[in-house]
């Protein structure tokens, strides 16, 4: 009985989620080329799965989507909201890293990241949450867009990085939007940002190429120029919108602030502490506090000659406030334990992340190969970087495993199991894995740096003969690299055996704190339950009992009473019998 509520306490748990289950812990992260070491673009994004009893613990598929020709009337539809739109006469190939469950019904494909043969990346969505206020006077739209369904919008029909922003704002003028969210679409000439705001308002920027930024799950944008059409695009209504919910805030200089009019009147916890971690751990001396106001997006390193590597984003995802020794954490804390939040904080390497990324995108590359995704599925802090080209036509067969529970064969669940005997274990593994890979990182950055030279020359044409090629030497490098990360898997397995004995756990059903601590508050009101149920059955019983009880004495009482009165009757019959029978013998 206990096991069966505590199943049934998940599953209302999960159903009340489904309405809105988007990434709502993401974090992302953009460098414009003047701040790289090697003068490509960087931006990169760490979707985060918080739901209990799967948190941290949902599968991720990296596919390549090819190009389509459909009929009138053929329409993208997101299961997940009932979103529905036209496609095009013809859409071009991508690549995208689908929830594994996408295409069942269950819950909308969450495409998470890619690149189009075009040359155009994205990586959608960082979610964020509207004020009250505004949402009264633009209310988001149940079928509008979402972001399951933005990469298989996007990627497909367009051809740079303005044309993605500004089909997403055709459709959110035309449709709405379901959610809050905020967007990263880039080609090898510039990269835009975009916060859709409420139902229908949304601003873009095209990001300043001298500025980083780091961004959780809310707005960041402050003041801009919404006349200045070649660099913004924005929804004509926007200052309209703020005003008409009484929520019109502005800067110290006057000026319409939209971070401020949009989004909620403070940061809450978890996208202060991420921020934080990543504004300091970019640039140590950043003038920033932890309970600041504010935390402008747009950024310049504190030293004037800092340039920012590929190995510095990777540490920037993996963070676990290893440079802020005051905090810790907030995965480490113990089940059932109460939280000092003045030290236990949500990492930007947290246990809830299911897929990592990071673009680079290199100038120098013919547009079809679009650049590098240095992809890191399951939790980053634990993950390895491994770089594909947009150009390829095929991934590796690990990449597609679309099992909902461990399976050796995937690559997802083989780096996630990685990652949870390393917590379950932090006495055997300390931070040797992140270790391992990190060296492995450094011989594909240098192998990366010579393929990337041998290609750079090519003409579009040229690059688009290469294509075959380029995946196959990618399935290639991709076998290799699963059979080290499956030989690591098993050492780690071997080493536990050894230290722990052969009935340890090798964490196969996962260890994330926050499945645990929902898992024992579950079992925790399960067993109230069930107590106060035996209980009620109880009184029940009892109750039951002294009816029984009663309606036995009553019965008895009422026998005897009979009893007594058939005793009276035979009695008297009896005498009356004997009276006859003397009278007829005195006659």
């Amino acid at each position: 009985m206990r096991k069966f509520l505590v199943k049934l306490m998940f599953a209302l748990m999960v159903v009340a989620l489904l309405p809105v289950q988007v990434a709502q812990a993401c974090s992302a992260f953009i460098v414009g080329k003047d701040l790289t070491t090697d003068g490509s673009m960087l931006f990169g994004r760490t979707e985060d799965y918080p739901y209990a009893p799967d948190g941290g613990r949902h599968n991720k598929t990296y596919e390549v989507v090819p190009a389509k020709d459909y009929k009138d009337g053929d329409m993208l539809e997101d299961e997940s909201n009932g979103f529905a739109y036209p496609h095009l006469s013809h859409e071009m190939k991508y690549t995208a890293t689908y929830d594994a469950a996408h295409g069942d019904g269950s819950n909308g494909n969450f495409g998470a990241h890619g690149f189009n043969e075009a040359g155009v990346s994205m990586t959608s969505t960082v979610s964020a949450t509207p004020h009250d206020k505004i949402l009264e006077a633009d209310p988001l739209v149940k079928n509008g867009l979402a972001e399951a369904a933005m990469v298989d919008l996007v990627l497909p029909r367009v051809k740079t990085a303005r044309e993605g922003i500004e089909l997403v704002a055709k459709v959110l003028d035309e449709k709405g939007s379901a959610e809050g969210n905020i967007i990263v679409v880039a080609d090898k000439n510039e990269l835009w940002y975009m916060e859709i705001l409420s139902g229908h308002q949304y601003v873009a920027i095209k990001f300043p190429q001298d500025r980083y930024a780091i961004f959780a799950n809310t707005y960041y944008l402050g003041h801009v120029d919404l006349t200045d059409k070649e660099n913004v695009i924005a929804s004509k209504d926007v200052e309209k919108i703020a005003k008409k919910a009484d929520h019109y805030k502005t800067d110290k200089d006057g000026k319409f602030h939209i971070a401020d009019s949009y989004g909620p009147d403070e940061y809450t916890e978890r996208n202060r502490s991420r921020t934080y971690a990543g504004i300091t751990l970019m640039d140590p001396k950043a003038d920033v506090k932890y309970d600041d106001k504010h935390f402008d997006l747009l950024r310049k390193p504190t030293d004037p000659s800092k340039k920012y590597s590929l190995e510095d984003v990777f540490a920037e995802q993996r963070n676990r406030f290893e440079h802020l020794k005051q905090y810790t954490p907030d995965d480490l804390v113990e089940p059932g334990k109460e939280v000092d939040t003045n030290k236990y904080k949500y990492a930007l390497g947290n246990e809830n992340v299911i897929n990592a990324h990071v673009y680079q995108i290199k100038k120098d590359l013919p547009t079809p190969f679009g650049g590098v995704v240095w992809l890191g599925l399951a939790q980053s802090r634990n993950t390895p970087y491994v770089p594909f080209y947009g150009i390829v036509n095929d991934t590796y067969a690990p990449f597609k495993v679309r099992s909902a529970k461990y399976d050796p064969t995937s690559w997802y669940w083989a780096v996630w199991h990685i990652d949870q005997m390393v917590m379950k274990y932090p006495d055997l593994f300390g931070n040797s894995i992140q270790e391992k890979w990190k060296e492995m990182e450094e011989g594909w950055i240098k192998e990366q740096a010579a393929l990337d030279q041998k290609y750079s020359g090519l003409t579009d044409d040229q690059a688009k003969a290469t294509a075959d090629e380029v995946t196959s030497d990618s399935l290639k490098r991709a076998e290799t690299i699963f059979k080290q990360i499956k030989q690591v898997e098993s050492e780690m397995e071997d080493k536990i055996r050894t230290e722990k004995g052969l009935e340890a756990d090798f964490v196969y059903d996962g260890y994330n704190k926050a499945n645990l601590v929902a898992a024992a508050q579950a079992e925790k009101d399960a067993s109230k339950e069930t107590d106060k149920k035996e209980e009620t059955d109880k009184k029940e019983e009892t109750a039951s009992s002294q009816s029984s009880s009663k309606a036995s004495d009553s019965n008895s009482s009422l026998s005897a009473v009979l009893g007594v009165l058939a005793l009276a009757g035979f009695g008297l019959a009896g005498f009356y019998f004997k009276k006859s029978k003397k009278n007829e013998n005195e006659e």
